[in-house]
């Protein structure tokens, strides 16, 4: 079968979730299909991309399309984030290469505004997570003077996610809580459609790591607490910033010896004072936050929005790190609460888990080795490859007529 993959991010070199997804998705096609991925040009800085099994198709990202894009959004009522995201050469590239293909796949709501181009092509949608969902707790939580706004993105968003199942053979989506805030606002016969695929995470050892270690033990070499995660991304900045104001200074009072580092992408200046003022350790852009998580005691999860699942909590789990987690943070993953990870929701009761964790070297033991556990029984690539050929497979049925597959 013949099988087009449009996405709206180069995917080299492969930091968020989305080119992560993207590469999973290549690699576990091309082995039985003849896959193109159509994607942006590189940018200046961008890797070539590898040899690889399948064909690599690019389109031209323009600055101009922005405002189009908008203009598009704004008159067939779409969420902004797509009309962020249109680019006229993508439009052209898909109507292109649309018809000598048996199945499309498109990856993220953001792409929306060019389904019309898509044509009559079966389609599987990769939303990866409900960024209505992700849009809506962020309302809850972000400068009142933004509210309005984002819950009027928000609907527009779970508008047309709703209009993309309606379109698609299936829909996937990464954790269950995410399949479940779709499906519920739909028919039985559409929210059938939609079902999860997991992200593949590998369990990895020291061996694996960064050679040099990233964080250097302090003269004191107290417990050292680590948050990770694309910092310029706003569920991860208001995390931090939430956990450095809330719980930080009375955990401080209670275990002087205690250090926390915060690793990633793009701290937004108010994040970077924030880190400052609380005395912990900011890591820009390091090579691989697997290689800080590896070095922490315990690994934090702080985040009282986003959709999705938090890759922070299985890049924890599969260097061996204990997780303590919000229960939003602990929904988007398969853990089970007390056996793979703890989970506390107010400043006083993470304060408690942590000093307890701290003192209890057993209990962290048991807690990473029930992760390690669920990590491969859930998230490997095994799985995740079984998964996602179940759902081509649904998808398969309406392009079999088509007269490509093989």
């Amino acid at each position: 079968m013949k099988v087009l993959l449009a996405v709206s991010r180069y995917p080299w070199p492969a930091r968020r979730g989305d080119q992560v997804r993207a590469l999973q998705t290549l690699d576990s096609l091309s082995a039985e299909h003849e896959v193109t991925l159509l994607a942006p040009e590189p940018g200046p800085n961008d890797p070539s991309p590898p040899s690889a099994a399948y064909r690599i198709e690019t389109y031209r990202r323009r600055r101009a399309g922005v405002a189009a894009g908008l203009g598009r959004a704004l008159a067939r009522r779409l969420p902004a984030q797509s009309g962020l995201f249109y680019q006229a050469d993508l439009g052209h590239r898909l109507r292109e290469l649309a018809p000598a293909a048996d199945l499309g796949i498109l990856q993220l709501v953001r792409l929306a505004v060019h389904l019309d181009d898509f044509g009559p092509l079966p389609l599987l949608v990769d939303l990866i997570d409900s960024l209505s969902l992700s849009v809506s707790r962020r309302a809850e939580v972000d400068r009142p003077l933004l509210r309005p706004a984002l819950r009027l993105e928000a609907r527009r968003l779970a508008l047309w996610e709703d209009r993309l199942v309606e379109r698609a053979a299936a829909v996937t989506v990464v954790c269950e809580r995410d399949r479940q805030a779709i499906a519920g606002r739909l028919p039985p016969a559409l929210a059938a459609r939609v079902a999860v695929v997991r992200l593949a995470v590998e369990e990895r050892n020291a061996a694996g790591l960064a050679p040099e270690p990233l964080v250097r033990p302090s003269s004191e070499g107290g417990p050292l607490l680590a948050m990770t995660g694309n910092l310029g991304y706003f569920v991860n900045a208001d995390a931090v910033a939430w956990w450095l104001a809330e719980v930080w200074p009375a955990l401080s009072r209670a275990r002087p010896d205690v250090r926390v580092v915060v690793a990633g992408d793009r701290p937004p200046a108010r994040l970077r004072r924030a880190i400052r003022r609380a005395g912990a350790r900011l890591i820009e852009s390091p090579p691989d936050l697997r290689a800080v998580l590896a070095q922490a005691t315990l690994a934090l999860a702080p985040m009282r929005c986003g959709a999705g699942v938090p890759v922070k909590v299985l890049e924890a789990w599969s260097v061996g790190v204990p997780v303590v987690a919000t229960p939003w943070a602990a929904a988007g993953t398969t853990g089970r609460v007390g056996e793979d990870l703890r989970v506390v929701q107010r400043p006083a009761e993470w304060v408690s888990a942590i000093l307890e964790l701290l003192d209890d070297p057993a209990e962290r033991r048991r807690l990473a080795a029930n992760a390690r556990r669920r990590l491969a029984a859930d998230y490997s690539p095994g799985e995740v490859r079984r998964e996602l050929a179940e759902i081509v497979r649904r998808s398969a049925p309406a392009a079999g007529g088509r007269g490509h597959g093989h």
